[in-house]
C-alpha cells in the first residue's frame, strides 16, 4: 500500500462524519472502494470484515440487514437512567461499564458536566476492589464522590445522562431523586425495550451478545431516545425470566447464563437483593401453564396426523434408551478443541461478503463455530488448568489484545496461534477417542459436545499441516464412519448442487444443506438409517425430544430453519424419485412453531425451580418417562 494511501478504517471514520441518518451499507462499501479499489473476487467482503469487529470505534453502527448509521447520530441529544448501587455511592464511584453501550470501554474517556454545563472534576481511574458487588475486579471508574455529596445524592436517586456532544463525547449528569422518578410515564417504553433485547437475543447466534449490538439498535429506532428516560436496561433485564446478563457487558438467554455463571462467570450488579425479582413459585406455574398449552395443541396435531395417514401413531423412543431423565444433560460442555465440528469442503462457512441474517449473526456465526468461548467453561479441574496453560502460552500481544477482546474477537485472536501451539505446546490438545462405537455409549457422549461429524474433515489435510504428527494420530485413533452417515452425506451434496442450479446463493445453499446434520446423525446413530429412509416418528422424536436436548445453543429460529431445510430437502428427493411420499415432512414443517416452543419453553427451565424435573417430564412427553 503506498504510503499516503487511507486505510479502510481512516476512510470508514471519514465517511461516518458526511451521512446524518441511516444508510444503505453498500452505498458505504462503494464510497470505500472509490476510495480504496480493489481487485479481490468480493471486494465487499474486507470491509464487512472491519464494520463486523470494530463498527462503533470506526464510528458505525448496523441497524438491520442492508442498513447502517453513523454512531454520532444514534447518540446525539440521547438520554438515559442510571440508578447506582448503596455500595457505590458509598465508595463515591461510578464504574464505567455501567455507561455501556452508550460509552464503550475501549473509547476515549467522555467528558462529565453538571446541570448547568460545568465540568464536572471525575477523575476516570483504575481501580482493584475485593467489593462483592463489583464485578470487573480491576476497572475503569469516574469518582463521583464530590458530586453526590454536593447534590445530596441518596439511595434509589437516579443519575440521568444527556448526550450533549459527541466530538468529544460529553454527558450532562443531573440528579433526579427517587420520589421524583415517574414510572408509569415510561412503563410503555421500557417494555419496548425490554422486548427488544429478549427478542434480539434470541436470534443471537453466539451463546453470549455483547450489549452493544442489541441496545444501540433499539434506541436508534426508538422515538423516546431523547425523551424521559426509562428504567436502567441492566435493571430491566436482571428482573426479566428469560435473560441474563452476564459480566454486567454480555446478554444471554437465561439458561445459558446461569449455566456460565456456575461455571465462574460473574453476577451483574443488578442481579441484586437491590433489584425485586420473580419468584421461582410463580415462574413455575407461569411455565407449567405454557408447557400444558403447548402439549395439548401438541396432541392434537399428532392425532389430526394420523388421522390423515401421514403417521401410524407409534411414538420410535430410541434415543430414551439410555437414560429417560438425565439431569446433567440440561447442562452446556464442550471440548476445548472438538474435532467433531464442520470444518472443512462444501460446509465451510461462507465469505463475510454473503452474509444473509437480519443482523450481524451471519452464516460465520453458525452454532458449531460459536462454541469456542464457552470452551473455557468445562468444570473439570483438568480442563480449567488446560485453559490457563493455554494463555500461559500465547505470546504477550495475543494477551493485550485479548485484554479487552469481545467474545468472537478471541475467537479470532486464539485460532490464529493454534497451529503454532500445535507444535511448541502441543499437552495443550486434547486427544479424544474417536473409535465408535462398539456401543451406544459413543453417541451419548458425542451428542453432549454439539458436535457434528463432517466427512470432508478426514478427507482433506490442513494446509499447514505437519505430516510428522501423523503417525501418532495413525496409532492413537482409529475413525470410522457409519456407511448411513456417508450416504447422507451424498444425498445432503446433491441437495446443495441441486439448490444451486435452482439458483440459489452458495451461502444459502450451504445453509440448507448444513441444516440436515442434525437429522442426519439421529437417524445414523440411533436407528442406522440414512436421511432417505426418514419418517414422520424419528422426525417428530428429533426435533420435539433430541434436538432441544442435545444440541449445544439450540434457539427457537434454529429449529424453524431446520423444519424448512427438511421440506425442501424431502421435496427434492420425491421430486428426483428417490422416495415415493414427503407428506411426513411437510406435516412437521406445519409444526414448526410447536418446535420452537419446545427450544424456547426448554431454555427457561433451570434446576434452581423446585419441580424441574416434574416440568421436563411434561414439556418431553411421551418421550421423557419410563418404560
Amino acid at each position: 500500500m503506498p504510503p499516503n494511501e487511507p486505510t479502510i478504517a481512516d476512510i470508514l471514520q471519514a465517511l461516518a462524519t458526511q451521512f446524518d441518518g441511516p444508510v444503505k451499507e453498500r452505498q458505504v462499501l462503494d464510497r470505500v472502494l472509490e476510495q480504496r479499489p480493489s481487485t479481490a473476487k468480493n471486494p465487499y467482503a474486507t470491509i464487512r470484515e472491519r464494520l463486523r469487529w470494530d463498527g462503533p470505534a470506526l464510528g458505525w453502527l448496523r441497524l438491520d440487514r442492508g442498513e447502517l448509521v453513523p454512531v454520532r447520530v444514534v447518540l446525539q441529544s440521547l438520554r438515559f437512567r442510571y440508578i447506582p448501587l448503596l455500595w457505590e455511592i458509598e465508595a463515591g464511584l461510578l464504574p464505567l461499564v455501567r455507561l455501556q453501550p452508550f460509552v464503550g470501554l475501549r473509547s476515549a474517556t467522555p467528558l462529565l458536566q453538571d446541570a448547568t454545563g460545568t465540568n464536572v472534576f471525575a477523575v476516570c481511574r483504575h481501580i482493584e476492589t475485593r467489593h462483592p458487588r463489583l464485578t470487573i475486579g480491576m476497572t475503569a471508574s469516574f469518582d463521583l464522590n464530590a458530586w453526590y455529596i454536593q447534590t445530596g445524592f441518596g439511595p434509589g436517586d437516579s443519575i440521568v445522562f444527556t448526550v450533549t456532544a459527541t466530538e468529544p463525547l460529553t454527558l450532562q449528569l443531573v440528579r433526579e431523586r427517587r420520589e421524583d422518578f415517574r414510572p408509569a410515564d415510561v412503563a410503555a417504553q421500557d417494555a419496548e425495550l425490554l422486548e427488544g433485547i429478549a427478542e434480539r437475543v434470541q436470534r443471537s447466534r453466539l451463546p453470549l451478545t455483547p450489549c452493544d449490538e442489541l441496545i444501540l439498535p433499539i434506541f436508534a429506532r426508538a422515538s423516546w431516545r431523547t425523551g424521559y428516560p426509562g428504567y436502567p436496561w441492566q435493571y430491566l433485564v436482571a428482573r426479566d425470566e428469560r435473560l441474563q446478563l452476564v459480566n454486567d457487558i454480555f446478554l444471554a438467554e437465561r439458561k445459558i447464563g446461569m449455566d456460565l455463571l456456575r461455571n465462574g462467570f460473574d453476577l451483574p450488579a443488578y442481579a441484586s437483593d437491590e433489584v425485586p425479582t420473580v419468584s421461582p413459585q410463580a415462574v413455575e406455574a407461569r411455565l407449567a401453564a405454557d408447557i400444558e398449552l403447548l402439549q395439548n395443541e401438541v396432541a392434537h396435531s399428532r392425532q389430526e396426523d394420523q388421522d390423515a395417514g401421514i403417521w401410524d401413531g407409534q411414538t420410535r423412543r430410541s434415543s430414551t434408551n439410555h437414560s429417560w431423565f438425565d439431569v446433567h444433560a440440561h447442562q452446556h460442555h464442550m471440548d476445548m478443541f472438538d474435532p467433531l465440528q464442520n470444518y472443512g469442503g462444501l460446509f465451510d462457512p461462507p465469505d463475510a461478503g454473503e452474509w444473509e441474517s437480519d443482523e450481524w449473526e451471519s452464516d460465520l456465526f453458525e452454532d458449531e463455530d460459536s462454541s469456542t468461548f464457552e470452551d473455557f467453561l468445562q468444570e473439570d479441574a483438568d480442563l480449567i488448568e488446560a485453559s490457563q496453560r493455554l494463555m500461559q502460552a500465547l505470546p504477550t500481544e495475543a494477551l493485550e489484545k485479548l485484554q479487552h477482546a469481545s467474545v468472537e474477537e478471541a475467537e479470532v485472536i486464539i485460532a490464529a496461534h493454534l497451529n503454532d501451539l500445535l507444535v511448541r505446546e502441543p499437552s495443550l490438545f486434547i486427544k479424544v477417542d474417536l473409535s465408535p462405537a462398539s456401543d451406544q455409549s459413543f453417541h451419548d457422549d458425542y451428542s453432549d459436545y454439539g458436535g457434528t461429524l463432517d466427512t470432508d474433515l478426514w478427507n482433506s489435510e490442513p494446509e499447514h499441516w505437519d505430516s510428522s504428527w501423523d503417525d501418532e494420530w495413525d496409532e492413537d485413533v482409529e475413525v470410522e464412519i457409519p456407511s448411513v452417515y456417508t450416504q447422507s452425506s451424498e444425498l445432503m451434496s446433491q441437495f446443495y448442487e441441486y439448490l444451486i442450479s435452482n439458483g440459489k446463493s452458495d451461502s444459502t445453499a450451504r445453509s440448507r444443506t448444513r441444516d440436515l446434520w442434525v437429522y442426519a446423525e439421529f437417524l445414523a446413530y440411533y436407528y442406522n438409517c440414512t436421511l432417505a429412509e426418514g419418517d414422520y416418528a424419528t422426525l417428530d422424536e428429533c426435533l420435539f425430544f433430541f434436538y432441544p436436548r442435545k444440541v449445544l445453543n439450540s434457539t427457537p429460529r434454529q429449529v424453524r430453519e431446520i423444519c424448512v431445510s427438511l421440506k425442501q430437502f424431502y421435496g427434492f428427493l420425491k421430486e428426483r424419485g428417490d422416495i415415493d411420499d414427503d407428506q411426513f415432512a411437510y406435516a412437521l414443517w406445519r409444526r414448526r412453531d410447536q418446535a420452537a416452543r419446545v427450544v424456547e419453553l426448554y431454555g427457561q427451565l433451570t434446576h434452581d425451580l423446585p419441580d424441574f424435573e416434574q416440568l421436563f417430564m411434561r414439556l418431553f412427553a411421551p418421550y421423557a418417562s419410563q418404560g
